[in-house]
């Protein structure tokens, strides 16, 4: 038996083990550098975290940003560190490269009201941003106080929910691309292998995009379950429109998922047609729809109420300094230019692939990995596209509604990313701002990171075809994989001794 049939018929056999150890993996990778990481990051995570607090408490949203509360401003004083946009030379030089509690009492009393005084003055911009995540993660931080944790402990346990939701989208992402490609063992195997290694750093902090990759593979689950039969799924098409809604409502980029459903139901309603009992399927096809634009509905018209706009983004909007260009001014984006374009792509497939955190005011990246995301991205996702196009003729039902699937989502994210950075003037703002005027934090279209894979390495399978029966696809994945991880490691080895994660604090 060839090389290359040898090791299909062993991943074919293995492939569930394969996937449930990659989930393992991915979830105490994600728990490991989770902990490794001191808390408050500044991805936002301040803001995020008092979200979960608030909404534990039972606190919604008023017509304001809500200013810092007192409990919430005394933690981020006590464990928040500023390595991540200092120096550490410039830290030790104001005894700030320690937490406040290891300080000798002089300088904890000389330090503490200062930082407490700043933190109190800050609003918190995500106060009317969508509330899907903030109260699960609420129900979740409701669990540790009643197993007794308190101040950081507590922040830390917040971030370990993380580890659960990474876990379950791996297997998710597995069953989807069995669902859907049952004989492709190099895609059943190399969707959960590299998601186990994936460097995304928004995994490792609180932040509300966590829970989309989740969602999104949920729904496009049982949206593809619903495609193989010709009519019934009910349940499913029922539940898919909950969820699409439920994923909108954790992060408004995923609203590209309503373009699924809707050309499910499209399809599913064509057919129907020719059926005896039409009536009855087009009533839950309607439903579907109906569902998935419930919860937002409710939630917009609430906006509109109380904050004044369907969007509730015209208080963040001025709060960081962003001014909406007028129609004629948004057609002189450097964007519409080639080095704009390039900028753009770089920066955002570089963010979508390992994240947005900083350290001592620099991006935790490597150059030899950008350079590796940046052109294996657009000559596998290219690749993919020549194939599926090419032999589309050749693909099975699900298959083919899977390219145009992926195609569509990852599309449409980055145009939605692109909009973004056209309709606003950032003025004064550091990021975006008027030098570099573009949005590019992947951790925003994360939802699409499944249909992204699919792509990923369905490009690669088809470039490695020639040299299959010498060299197997899935051992030059094993290479990337390894690299990634030592990649990784060596960029996130200084993060690991700072004094501020948890480990430390264990000591302290």
């Amino acid at each position: 038996m060839p090389l290359a049939d040898r090791v299909d018929a062993f991943l074919k056999k293995w492939k569930t083990g394969i996937a449930a150890a990659c989930c393992c993996l991915g979830a105490v990778r994600v728990l490991i550098f989770a902990a490794g990481f001191p808390l408050f990051n500044p991805v936002d995570e301040s803001s995020h975290y008092e979200m979960v607090y608030e909404y534990s408490r039972g606190v919604w949203p008023g017509a304001t940003l809500l200013k810092r509360d007192p409990e919430m401003a005394r933690i981020f004083a006590l464990y928040g560190t500023d390595e991540y946009l200092i120096s550490e030379k410039v830290l030790q030089q104001f005894h700030r490269d320690v937490p406040l509690p290891a300080l000798q009492p002089e300088r904890r009393e000389f330090y503490y009201p200062r930082r407490m005084t700043f933190w109190l003055r800050q609003s918190n911009i995500e106060t009317h941003s969508a509330p899907v995540y903030y109260l699960v993660a609420a129900a979740w931080y409701r669990a540790g106080e009643l197993l007794g944790l308190r101040d950081w402990g507590i922040a830390y346990w917040t971030r370990f929910l993380n580890a659960f939701l990474y876990g379950a989208f791996v297997w998710l992402a597995y069953v989807f691309v069995r669902k859907v490609y049952p004989e492709r063992v190099f895609l059943l195997s190399g969707v959960p292998l590299l998601l186990a290694v994936l460097p995304q750093d928004v995994f490792y902090g609180v932040n509300r995009d966590v829970l989309s990759p989740l969602l999104a593979s949920l729904v496009l689950l049982l949206l593809f379950k619903a495609l193989e039969k010709e009519t019934g799924s009910h349940r499913e098409l029922i539940l898919a429109g909950v969820l699409t809604g439920i994923a909108f409502l954790t992060e408004v980029s995923n609203v590209v998922l309503f373009g699924v459903l809707l050309a499910v139901l499209l399809t599913r309603s064509k057919r129907a047609e020719k059926t005896s009992n039409s009536g009855r399927e087009q009533m839950v096809y309607a439903g579907s729809l109906l569902v998935a634009v419930l919860l937002p509905s409710i939630w917009m018209a609430r906006n509109r109420v109380v904050v004044g706009d369907f969007t509730a983004t015209q208080e963040k909007v001025f709060y960081l300094g962003w001014v909406a260009k007028p129609w004629s001014e948004i057609w002189h984006h450097p964007i519409f230019t080639f080095s704009g374009v390039r900028v753009f792509a770089r920066e955002l497939i570089g963010s979508f692939w390992r994240g947005e955190y900083l350290w001592g005011g620099q991006t935790l990246r490597s150059e030899r990995a950008e350079v590796f995301y940046l052109y294996s991205t657009l000559i596998l996702v290219a690749c993919f596209a020549f194939c599926f196009f090419c032999k589309r003729g050749e693909k099975n039902r699900l298959e083919a509604w899977s390219g145009w699937t992926s195609l569509y989502l990852v599309s449409t994210s980055v145009i939605f990313m692109a909009a973004i950075s056209l309709l606003y003037d950032f003025q004064e703002c550091v990021y975006p701002s008027r030098e570099a005027p573009y949005l590019v934090s992947g951790r925003i279209i994360i939802g699409a990171l499944l249909p992204f894979l699919v792509m990923y390495l369905g490009g690669m399978e088809f470039l490695l075809q020639p040299l299959r029966n010498y060299v197997h696809p899935i051992f030059i994945l094993l290479l990337i994989c390894i690299g990634i991880v030592f990649a990784e490691v060596k960029i996130a080895s200084v993060v690991f001794h700072s004094h501020f994660n948890a480990y430390a604090l264990l000591r302290m």
